[in-house]
């Protein structure tokens, strides 16, 4: 008898779309024709897709541990509700032929079944056959990254051998139609607000207040370098003054430390050269500038200017400690956690995650742990550290206010049930488990009375065993909405409960446990030295929104004075005034 490979129960497509190189709108590797054909075929059969998807940017098909989208496929194969893998293609998946190989094996131990949707790369996996063709398939795809790649390597080479520099051109400077490096025309306008406008010159902006290009720029920053600024106040220069620094989405930003880095560490090929490592992967150590000639007549800058800051960090590098010590690694409960104030409202005004910035953990001169803001970044707060005491006195106040006492407690439950888990009847759902239980025993002792007389073979038994056996493990653990609500509840209530009674007691590392198990992030004003908002866990969202409602109807008030009330933000974010 047939195999049965899945029963009714499994009705889940997992669909996966990969991007590599696509020129047009058109390629049929595209996103686009993938989900087309991909929800073809799960309209023809009945399925319900489910989507992964590695489509940001180059994920090559040769490696795993780059494609987040299919990691998390790979881990969902073997669960019960997943009748089919839907690709495009095989190299949409692979382009290894031992991949390949190991991934037609499992989803044949699981009764998965592999469908390519592009009508005409169609295979059927489940014969002799299909799987040669499928490996020669994979084979080949493998042969074609390899080439591909080896080509890329010596174009790549072939430039570098001319003085063109590849990727992104540095800060301030294009290319021009022969791959050589010119000064950019663009730039930004500052406008009244503090915020710029990307553009060139010759754009009118009547409302503007000065034209701020990125090759100027880029010549400020290594004329104040060479001068002997260091690259914190250099960043700090250059936003007192109003220019913008391009990232790499072509958007006008504050300049940071880092931004100045990169420009600095560019000097050899603002000079016309290239030499060997990247400029990030290249320490000032490393480049002499006895050693390296640049081209007079490529340099887009003054040579003598590249030749002072190529000095500069030379020496800079070669400087070394009073005493060497080993570096000593303290934890800080709350490090990468703690966001800054003035940061956050930057980033909320210029619609631009990428402003918020972290407080990191330093150890002050007497000892103390601190919590200090990203150097050479001018949000607009006057003080740049707070004491940790002071911090962890702030959580420890939230975590007081979120608190609940048993009465609360079941109030809480109560709305919870009547807002998630409606009129849901907990008998009526324990009769219905029971009772699936119970028909699942009677269908396995069938498929062996079946197996026994001779009716089956050994291979359908084990399937129709396996299928059971997985659907009683699903009812064993089923819980029904007011169970999860409980669980749920008490979970959060319990964290909160930890950390005010467990803090002081607690190391660092416990503490730093206790914080990252209920909190998502902590937004603080260090010109305040108080918390100004907070985001707990998506699981533990649920009890934030209940707590104040209940505080709404009992007309109370979260906070313990009238200077700080409650609201909630967007996003889920709480923020506290």
């Amino acid at each position: 008898m047939t195999r049965s490979k899945h029963t009714t129960q499994r009705t889940v497509a997992l669909c996966y779309v990969r991007k590599s190189w696509v020129q047009a709108e058109s390629d049929m590797v595209s996103p686009v024709i993938q989900r087309q054909n991909i929800q073809r075929v799960c309209d023809t059969n009945g399925w319900t897709p489910e989507w992964h998807e590695d489509v940001e940017g180059h994920k090559s098909g040769m490696h795993e541990n780059n494609r987040p989208g299919w990691l998390a496929l790979k881990a969902r194969l073997g669960d019960g509700d997943v009748t089919a893998l839907v690709a495009n293609d095989l190299s949409r998946l692979h382009r290894k032929g031992w991949r390949i190989g190991d991934l037609l094996d499992f989803v044949d131990r699981h009764g998965v079944r592999l469908i390519l949707a592009d009508p005409n790369r169609h295979i059927d996996f489940s014969t002799p056959q299909g799987r040669v063709i499928a490996q020669l398939t994979a084979i080949f795809d493998e042969w074609y990254a390899l080439d591909v790649s080896m080509r890329w390597k010596a174009n790549i080479a072939h430039k570098k051998s001319q003085n063109k520099t590849i990727g992104i051109p540095p800060f301030g400077s294009k290319r021009d139609k022969d791959g050589y490096l010119i000064p950019s025309d663009e730039g930004a306008w500052l406008m009244p607000d503090g915020g710029w406008l990307p553009g060139k010159l010759q754009d009118e902006h009547p409302e503007a207040v000065a034209w701020r290009g990125y090759y100027a720029a880029a010549e400020r920053i290594l004329c104040l370098f060479a001068n002997g600024d260091g690259m914190k106040r250099v960043a700090y220069a250059m936003q007192s003054e109003g220019w913008a620094f391009r990232n790499r989405h072509n958007i006008p930003v504050g300049f940071e430390t880092d931004d100045v880095r990169r420009v600095v560490r560019n000097w050899i090929e603002y000079g016309g050269v290239i030499v060997g490592k990247r400029a990030k992967d290249r320490p000032g150590y490393m480049t002499p500038p006895d050693t390296i000639a640049l081209d007079q007549d490529r340099a887009i800058f003054d040579i003598q200017l590249l030749y002072a800051v190529g000095r500069t960090a030379y020496e800079r590098s070669q400087r070394r400690t009073a005493v060497s010590r080993p570096a000593v690694a303290y934890i800080y409960p709350l490090s990468g956690l703690v966001y800054c104030h003035h940061c956050d409202q930057l980033a909320e005004r210029e619609k631009l995650p990428s402003l918020r910035s972290r407080l990191t953990g330093k150890k002050t001169v007497g000892g103390r742990a601190a919590y200090i803001h990203r150097r050479g970044i001018a949000c607009g707060c006057s003080r740049r550290q707070v004491l940790g005491d002071v911090l962890y006195g702030e959580l420890l106040q939230l975590c007081n206010l979120l608190t609940v006492d048993d009465d609360a407690f079941l109030a809480l439950r109560n709305m919870a049930i009547a807002q998630f888990a409606g009129s849901e009847n907990p008998e009526a759902m324990a009769k219905t488990r029971a009772d699936a239980l119970n028909k699942c025993n009677r269908r396995l002792a069938a498929a062996r009375h079946l197996f026994e007389d001779g009716d089956i073979d050994r291979d359908e038994y084990i399937a129709r065993k396996t299928d059971i056996e997985r659907e009683m493990v699903y009812w064993e653990n089923h819980t029904s909405e007011t169970e999860k609500i409980n669980a749920q509840l008490s979970t959060c209530v319990s964290a909160v409960s930890r950390i005010v009674q467990l803090w002081q007691l607690s190391s660092d590392e416990d503490r730093e446990g206790l914080a990252r198990t209920l909190f998502e992030e902590i937004v603080f004003d260090l010109d305040t030295q108080r918390i100004t908002g907070f985001k707990l866990k998506a699981w533990a969202d649920q009890f934030l929104r209940l707590r104040v409602q209940l505080d709404d109807l009992s007309g109370e008030s979260c906070t313990p004075s009238k200077d700080r009330t409650c609201a909630f933000a967007s996003g889920g974010r709480r923020s506290i005034r």
